[in-house]
């Protein structure tokens, strides 16, 4: 059986701190042998991003133009030669070496029925909204906690996808850290790139609900899954538990910094480490999965990763300048 290809797309906005910490990780961790790697920046004025991006050989289509993120991913989408896609953007970090794409890959195409696969860490309260026991109510009266045990899928390789159920949709409507099939992408439309939708809190510009809705209008019937050991780590330089967010075109927000032990922020795993892992259900959270070299994870006071969407205007910000 030959080897499906992978289009692999990142979108990239004036963040060389992030985007070279993802490239750089994907040369150690991305084993697999068939990858079209596309990268689209947003014509970012950072000093030194476009000569970086142009020095990635691995990378055949390098993409500067001015667009939206939306309006990235639609490009990606109608550029996408692979059979798969993965979505990207650049403030992530892949954290485990190995063949975890062939086993995506594998999943995918042996189970139509998979939509989004989930591959990057997800926080231990996320993990328990989507795993935990629920608890039901009839006639006003509380029942029992009660969680039916997800349907687990395993490729020939011995890797383990847990399913979401109806816990979550199943197509990643955001588009962001995403692995789908490309013909969903495709059968269910470009998405919204409509300005007026732009919010400090949304830089998908109100996509992912109308994405959502169109899948439900569609006679597609889906579950997401998430890989039991993730593959990617979102990066978070603010204390508060966020990404330096980037609104407006030219504001920054949130701190930006390089990695304090370049050129990753946190430690990649091999494969034959990821045992010590093995007594999490579903899946190791990120406050242990994930090791920051040289900085410390921003926790709650129950150890719990801190996580603020929230920027507001009164929030300072710094100018993108060239």
């Amino acid at each position: 059986m030959s080897t499906p290809l992978v289009t692999v797309g990142v979108v990239s906005y004036n963040r060389l701190h992030y985007l070279r910490t993802l490239m750089e990780s994907a040369r150690e961790c991305v084993r697999y042998p068939r990858v079209q790697w596309i990268l689209v920046d947003g014509n970012s004025v950072e000093p030194g991003l476009r000569t970086y991006v142009e020095s990635l050989d691995f990378v055949g289509e390098k993409i500067f133009r001015d667009c939206t993120q939306v309006e990235a991913m639609n490009e990606i989408v109608e550029r996408a030669e692979g059979e798969y896609l993965m979505m990207l953007p650049e403030d992530v970090q892949f954290v485990r070496r190995g063949e975890w794409l062939a086993d995506m890959v594998e999943l995918v195409r042996d189970h139509p029925e998979v939509g989004h696969v989930q591959f990057d860490a997800q926080r231990r309260p996320t993990l328990a909204r989507h795993f935990a026991p629920r608890q039901l109510r009839v006639r006003g009266r509380a029942l029992p906690l009660v969680r039916r045990p997800p349907r687990r899928l395993n490729t020939s390789s011995g890797a383990e996808f847990v399913g979401y159920g109806d816990v979550r949709e199943p197509i990643g409507g955001a588009g962001i850290v995403t692995f789908v099939r490309t013909e969903i992408r495709r059968r269910l439309g470009p998405w919204r790139t409509s300005t007026r939708h732009a919010t400090l809190q949304d830089s998908g510009l109100g996509g992912e609900d109308e994405m959502i809705e169109r899948y439900r209008r569609s006679s597609l019937r889906l579950e997401a899954f998430l890989m039991r050991y993730p593959a990617v780590a979102d990066v978070v330089t603010d204390p508060r538990g966020t990404k330096a967010r980037i609104r407006f075109g030219d504001r920054r927000y949130g701190r930006y910094a390089p990695p304090p032990e370049p050129p990753f922020y946190y430690r990649i795993w091999d494969e034959h480490e990821l045992g010590r892992f093995a007594s999490y259900e579903p899946a190791p959270p990120f406050e242990e999965f994930v090791v920051p070299r040289g900085f410390e994870l921003p926790l709650d006071e129950a150890g719990n990763m801190l996580k603020t969407n929230v920027v507001t205007e009164q929030e300072p910000y710094e100018v993108i300048a060239p």
